[in-house]
């Protein structure tokens, strides 16, 4: 027999001359077309073999190919025109242990074949684009769809640290979808480095590092303006390659943008409607402190009549509809009727009153007719539009500065500060849990033992983390009836009284309320609990949020300033998002800090600081 010469690995694969190798009957793959094999040849020699062939050995020694027969056919085409190449010369081969293990391989060969590692794809495909190969001839050579290359090509240009972190499983294809809407591949780089110091635990983090200081497209202020004016205006946009998301990447644009196009809704409310006047709300809804602080009073439409024919097709048309099967005409009809019913506001009333104008979450325009001004009252209730206010004329309480949906962020972020303190506090919610389930706390609950949990996510996340304890569950909740309790509980229990306590802990801290405030003041006192350990101020989740005098007194005791000072003076001068934007940056970057000549102090003082809606 003729020495083969051939090497064998610990895995079954041998290394072979590409003479001792054939086609075998099994290979399901007995006709390739030409262009395939050259497609894939070129494939080979600009990538090398990526996956190896598997074949039967028969008793001459020689190996039959019953997987890989285009790739042996690539090989023997290089060989055969560029002979200097050694990819012919030592083909990996795994070698079947019998015929009936050939045979499977055989038939798997178009149906189970192991897919490359996505990253091994990127770097391959990529490859051969530098070699001139297009998508159509990358997709034949390796047996995929256009579609499928397109894809993968998008991540080509990723940097090598990110592909090698996609091959060590670092990073998943998600996140490296992701990456590529990065304008600067430091960013890419700080991801990493925070995906690997565990500092981003979830996809969606990823965009927020990538996009520091952009919206996305469905955000409401983009989708009222729209792209094609916001890129008028000189905004730049991104895209993701890899889905729908579109990103804004000038706030402060877009922000322009967004009020001057406000303005010109509100001008053409007041042309087309008729009110005496229109104000305009940056909001994206109306909140009651805005109402309390213009002094507005309300009045309503004027309430429509149906004749008798009407209310007996209202009422038929609404039977239809509460039974789903009112079709579009008879809803159109209905919504007509309903008009009527509403009624509207008569050019009287629309005389002596006004309506706000803002841009809901949708990106639609909202406007809320039937305000009357301080001013316009009197006028209002002789013209017998407004009725006289019945209260007397006790004094007035102070305005409270925060908003309430302000004050309900700044209360669920005081409850977290809590929440997270206590989760080295064990023992306490131990004592808590059996103190309230004693009877002790009377009426009070110290801790929602309804299984329910309470809020302690604000509305706005942005400069907001708590512990992954208190904000990702373990394990994915069992959404079934037929659990097998005794043996779920067996697993449960298997995993020991560390594993028990520490699940205790975390589920009482989600739990936790804190009863009455003066308990909760308590509580934080003995935990630790500290805000600024949960939460940073930026310009989106508190300070945009506040006044312009409130963000310019902080400006001026953060840094020890006067309001005749230089600095404060030019301060007050800025637009309130300006304002807003400065001290985020002042909390939260040193070469700002240096630049403010931000003394220890100060800096002691800037992070420490909360709101006094905290004290």
């Amino acid at each position: 027999m003729t020495d083969h010469s051939n090497e064998t690995t610990d895995t079954g694969i041998i290394y072979t001359a590409l003479d001792q190798l054939y086609l075998h009957d099994m290979n399901p793959r007995q006709e390739v077309a030409q262009e395939a094999v050259e497609t894939l040849a070129e494939s080979i020699k600009t990538c090398g073999l990526l996956q190896n062939l598997g074949g039967l050995q028969d008793d001459s020694g020689k190996i039959g190919i019953v997987a890989g027969g285009r790739r042996l056919r690539a090989l023997a085409y290089l060989a055969e025109h560029d002979p200097a190449l050694e990819t012919a010369k030592s083909v990996p081969v795994l070698l079947a242990k019998d015929a009936a293990q050939a045979e499977i391989w055989a038939n798997a060969e178009n149906t189970a074949r192991a897919d490359l590692d996505p990253a091994d794809e990127i770097r391959a495909y990529g490859r051969m684009v530098q070699s001139q190969a297009n998508a159509d001839q990358i997709a034949s050579a390796f047996g995929v769809t256009v579609a499928h290359v397109k894809g993968r090509l998008k991540l080509a240009h990723l940097p090598e640290a990110a592909l090698s972190a996609l091959k060590a499983k670092t990073i998943n294809l998600t996140v490296a979808q992701k990456l590529t809407t990065a304008e600067d591949d430091k960013l890419i780089l700080e991801v990493l480095q925070l995906i690997a110091e565990g500092r981003i635990t979830h996809t969606n983090q990823v965009d927020g590092v990538l996009h520091p200081k952009a919206v996305k497209s469905t955000d409401r202020r983009a989708a009222f303006v729209g792209g094609e004016a916001y890129v008028a205006a000189g905004g730049k946009v991104s895209c993701d390659l890899f889905s729908d998301d579109v990103f804004f990447e000038n706030r402060d644009i877009l922000d322009e943008v967004f009020a001057a196009r406000l303005s010109e809704a509100s001008e053409g409310v007041a042309q087309d409607q008729g009110w005496a006047w229109v104000m305009t709300c940056e909001e994206a809804y109306l909140p009651w402190s805005f109402m309390e602080e213009h002094k507005f009073a309300r009045i309503y439409p004027v309430e429509g009549v149906l004749s008798d024919d009407q209310s007996e097709r209202y009422d038929e048309l609404a039977e239809l509809a509460e039974g789903d099967v009112l079709n579009d005409a008879g809803q159109a009809e209905l919504e007509t009727l309903q008009s009527i019913l509403d009624g509207d506001f008569t050019e009287e009333q629309k005389a002596l009153a006004g309506c706000v104008v803002h841009v809901g979450q949708s990106g639609k325009l909202q406007i809320t007719g039937g305000l009357i001004r301080p001013e316009d009252k009197t006028a209002a209730i002789e013209a017998g539009i407004l009725q006289a206010s019945q209260h007397g004329s006790a004094e007035k309480t102070p305005k409270n500065p925060y908003s309430q949906k302000l004050r309900g962020d700044l209360d669920v972020i005081k409850l977290a500060a809590l929440q997270n303190a206590m989760l080295d506090q064990p023992d306490m919610l131990l004592d808590l849990l059996t103190f309230q389930l004693s009877g002790r706390a009377g009426f009070r609950d110290v801790l929602d033992i309804t299984v329910g949990q309470p809020s302690n996510s604000p509305s706005c996340e942005d400069g907001f983390a708590v512990d992954k304890r208190l904000s990702k569950p373990t394990h994915e909740p069992v959404d079934r009836w037929d659990v097998d309790l005794k043996k779920a509980f067996a697993t449960f229990k298997k995993k020991g009284k560390i594993f028990r306590n520490a699940e205790l802990t975390r589920l009482l801290a989600k739990l936790l309320t804190g009863g009455d405030a003066d308990f909760s003041g308590f509580l934080e006192q003995k935990s630790g609990a500290a805000i600024r350990k949960v939460w940073t101020p930026t310009a989106d989740n508190f300070f945009k949020r506040v006044s312009g005098p409130m963000l310019e007194s902080i400006y001026c005791e953060l840094q020890d300033l006067a309001p005749t000072d230089e600095r404060a003076k030019a301060f007050a001068k800025m637009k309130k998002g300006e304002k807003a934007e400065t001290l985020e940056d002042l909390f939260s970057d040193p070469a700002i800090q240096k630049l403010h000549g931000v003394s220890a102090s100060q800096k002691a003082r800037i992070d420490a600081w909360v709101p006094d809606y905290f004290a």
